[in-house]
This record gives structure tokens, sequence and C-alpha cells, in this order.
């Protein structure tokens, strides 16, 4: 977007990393910093008032933070209230960055009873959400040199964020980590925070539930991130004794473990991610008895499904198999028999000979055509993922599917407001066959654009036993430079782990229907004919 090269940006977060660093050490004693500088100090007179002035130079607000923390220091001026003024300075993302992190460094290195309490306070707050690399740097370091074991929490919450620096060696949060937790494994300690997600603290110093539950689905999306395999946290959780759950998360941590024992050992994987983790656990019993007993006949079904798949099967399996492989454990047993060089062979059958329509509208030369065949992605497609397409496309090729498919274009067409969205799931009926499309209509917030649509909570839980999650690009009849999932549609899929489907209006008699999944692959599945 901004024309750098990749290496070109690899290069500047190098220099910034650097910049990170050294600025780290350097403001370890703000006195160090800007001493020299607060002496020449000249402004207004009054270092309150000038360090909230935006319109003289940083250089000048900062020599007038380290001057007022000087005059509390020598007891000339009152600590609260200085205290409150740099804390308004250093939660603002409006106050530039070395400002912030000189606030910072002088807030935290307040060694009062009370200022010491209240900046561990704050930090424990900031570091989970700070946008700010370098801040998130200055505030690792401190809570390492404190030695704030009670911020472990907070620590993986932010190393959560932004997966793919996980593996510099530079992340701060796990410097922190590693410096608080000497001699343990880093997944050891993240998976301690899954455990007990308020770190070992106890009533009013735990937080909300609220918090808690942030930082235990952080810790699990850092695991899944640090062990994509799912190798190492199956070993964790067969080694989990019962010492080790308690705290005031204890019945929500053995509600967490049993679902994940449960779909280890029936469903043959584990979530990767937080969302997949949430998605397991409402598997794993439901909001009311209805729901929890279609639950659990659901999963009865899958997993005596799943049990009777090889290695070679299992290899790569993930929660959103579980029902294209209940269904055709069913209705195509004759498919489940089948090995994945097989199940390929069955696909590029059915698929050969439909008109595709590639998606053209971001087209350019840094952008080339996308790739939808199956020998695309061939190595990218294991033997769930390809009996998952098989039982999407058995369901949108049916005659009432596709009745229904149609009048909803309609509705979508003439609602300007927003894109339309849905489920696919199959349902029992005498032919056995039956798959039904479930529509969503946005909620007033959410219509944002005619052309973009949000999948609601409500809609993701639904889906929790679908086949598919679909939405439509169908503003006008000739659409078809769109056909096919956008960036933001393939973030979602990555984000929500679901099996996902787009259809597009090519004409007034023909949609085009795309399937994509988590890992970006995209397989065009021919044109839908309006009858």
């Amino acid at each position: 977007m901004n024309g750098r090269t990749p290496d070109g940006c690899r290069a500047e977060r190098r220099g910034w990393a650097r910049f990170v660093r050294l600025t780290a050490v350097g403001l370890g004693s703000a006195a160090v910093l800007w001493g020299c500088r607060g002496a020449s100090y000249r402004a207004s007179g009054d270092p309150l008032l000038d360090l909230r002035n935006p319109n003289i130079s940083e250089r000048e607000r900062s020599d007038a933070a380290v001057v007022a923390w000087g005059e509390v220091s020598g007891g000339v001026r009152d600590r609260e209230r200085t205290r409150a003024a740099l804390k308004d300075l250093a939660w603002s993302q409006q106050t530039p960055v070395r400002l912030r992190l000189t606030v910072l460094d002088l807030l935290t290195s307040d060694t009062t009873d009370e200022g010491a309490a209240d900046s561990k306070r704050m930090v424990s707050l900031m570091v989970p959400s700070e946008p700010s690399r370098a801040v998130v740097s200055l505030l690792s370091d401190r809570i390492a040199e404190q030695g704030w074991t009670e911020l472990t929490p907070a620590l993986v919450r932010s190393a959560a964020r932004d997966l793919e620096m996980n593996e510099n060696g530079e992340r701060p949060e796990v410097r922190a980590l590693e410096s608080l937790h000497p001699g343990e494994g880093l997944q050891e300690v993240v998976f301690d925070v899954f455990l007990d997600p308020t770190g070992g603290a106890a009533g009013e110093a735990a937080g909300s539930l609220r918090l808690a539950d942030r930082a235990r689905s952080a810790a699990w999306e850092l695991l899944g991130a640090l062990d994509p395999t799912g190798q190492g946290r199956a070993q964790m959780l067969r080694g989990v004794t019962a010492a080790r759950i308690s705290g005031p998360q204890e019945a929500e941590t053995r509600r967490a473990l049993g679902a994940l024992d449960a779909c280890y050992r029936e469903l043959a994987c584990l979530p990767n991610t937080a969302m997949e983790l949430e998605w397991v656990m409402r598997l794993h019993g439901g909001a009311d008895k209805e729901t929890s007993a279609a639950n659990a006949a659901w999963w009865a079904q899958a997993s005596r499904a799943i049990g009777k798949l090889s290695a070679a099967q299992r290899d790569g399996l993930a929660l959103r198999h579980a029902e294209p492989v209940r269904w055709a454990s069913i209705h195509r047993p004759g498919w489940v028999a089948m090995s994945r060089g097989e199940l390929l062979s069955t696909l590029d059958e059915r698929l050969a000979g439909r008109r595709r329509h590639m998606r053209t509208a971001e087209m350019g030369p840094q952008r080339p055509a996308a790739k939808e065949r199956v020998r695309d992605w061939d190595a990218s497609l294991a033997w769930g993922d390809v009996l998952a397409i098989l039982v999407i496309d058995e369901a949108i090729h049916q005659p009432a599917f596709a009745g229904r498919l149609w009048q909803q274009v309609g509705v979508d067409r003439d609602d300007k407001t927003t894109e339309y969205g849905g489920v696919i799931e199959a349902v029992e009926s005498g032919s056995g066959d039956a798959f039904r499309l479930v529509l969503f209509r946005p909620r007033a917030r959410d219509r944002t654009d005619d052309n973009r649509f949000v999948a609601s909570d409500d809609l993701i839980n639904y889906s929790d036993r679908a086949l598919a999650v679909f939405h439509q690009h169908v503003q006008k009849a000739r659409n078809a430079r769109y056909a096919g999932p956008s960036d933001g549609d393939l973030d979602h899929a990555h984000r929500s782990v679901r099996s996902c489907l787009v259809f597009t209006s090519i004409n007034s008699e023909r949609l085009n229907a795309d399937y994509y999944q988590p890992n970006g692959a995209v397989i065009d599945l021919g044109d839908i004919r309006s009858e």
C-alpha cells in the first residue's frame, strides 16, 4: 500500500526493534536520559501545564514531565495530582510515542507503596491492548525488572496479538515471561495461564471474569501458534493433575479441559484458536437443555464416524470436518472409505466441465489471477478438506437448495444496505439427502455497506453443527468480476476456522459458487442455474 518492498519493511522492523531496545535501556533511569535537559527547562515555567501543551515541542514537553516528577520527589509538588497528569498522557494514543515512553518510565519508577501499586494496575490494563511496540517493550521490561509475576496473564494476552511476530526472538513479552519464569519452557508458562488465567491472584485482585476469560482465550491462541500440530498441547493436557487446577476460575478450567479431552479423544482434533476453543466448549454442552441434547446426539454420531477413520484420514482433521464426516458416514459411506487420492479423483470428476469464474476485481501487475482449481491446492487439502468440499458440493447442487438460494438472491439484491449470508446445514428427511439454507439478516448496526457482510455471533454460534457459512455477492445481476472471496472474506475464514462459501451473480440465470477455507485454499465449484 505504501510502496515499500517486503525486504524494506523487514529492514524497517529491524531498525524499529533496535530503537525499541535502545530506548527501553536508555529509559531505565529517567534522570540519565532527561536530567541534563530538565535542568535547562524554560517554556512557561509551569511543568504540568507545559507537559499537556501540544503546541510546544515534544522535547520541551518531555523536559517538563521530568521537572514535574523531580518536584514530586523533592516534596514540592503533589504526587497524586502529578501522577494523574502523567497517566493521562500515558494512556492517550494522541501523545507522541517518545513522550509516552518518558512519562511511563517516570510513573513506573515510583517506589512508594501507593505509586508502585498504581503503576502495576496501570501496566496490567495497558499491556494487553497497547498498539505501540515501543511502549509494550518498555512495559514488558519493567514488569520483568519489578518481578511482577501476577502480570503474566497480561503479557500472554499481549503476545497472543500479532502472532506472526512470535518467531522473532526479540519479542519483548517473551523476554519478560522468560525472565519472570526462569527454567520453565514458554509453552508451559502459557499453559499455566490457560489453567489459571488470574495469575494466581484471588478476590478483588483477580479481576473480573471477563478479563480472566480473555486471558484464557489468549493463552490457548498463543499455544496454538507455538504448537500448531497439537502434539505438545495434547501431552500437556494429559499431564494435568488435580493440584494444578485451582483458583477462582477452577470450574471454568475443568469445563474447558473436559471439552478439550473429549475433542482430542473422540473427534481426533484439537482447536488451534480461541474462537475454535469456544466452539468446542459450546458443542460439548449447550446454553440450554434442548441445545445440549442436540449437541450430545450430534457429538455421539460424529465420534462414531471419526472413530472408524484410519490414521491417514485423521491427519489434518479439524473440528469443521466433523459434520461432513458424520453426514457422509450415513449417506455416502463410500466416500468415507476412500483415501485422500481417491477423494481427489472423485472431486476432479465432479468438477470437470463446469464453468469457472476468476475474481478479477483486484487484478493488476502485483496481483495475479486467483488460483481456484483443485490441482492448485492439492498439497494444501487434507483428507477432511476434500470430503467437506464433496459434501458441500452435493448440498448446493440439489434442486430444492438452488430454489431457496435464488429466492434469497432477490431479497439481497433489493436491500442496498448490506450483503446477506447465513449457514448451510444438513437436515434429516425422508430421502435422507436434504440440506437447508438458513438466512441470517444482518442487524441494523451491522448494515454498513452493500459490499460487506458481517457474520454475527448468533450466526457463528448457530453454525456449530453446520457444513459451512455462506454469504452473497449479488448486488447486481452481472457481478462476475467479484466472483470469489475477497481478502476480507479469506481473513474471516481464517479467524472463524469455518468452511465458507460465497455465491456470486454471473447473470440473471447463473450464480457462481466458490468454496474457501481457513488456510486460504479456494475451489471454484461452478455455476448454479436458476429454475
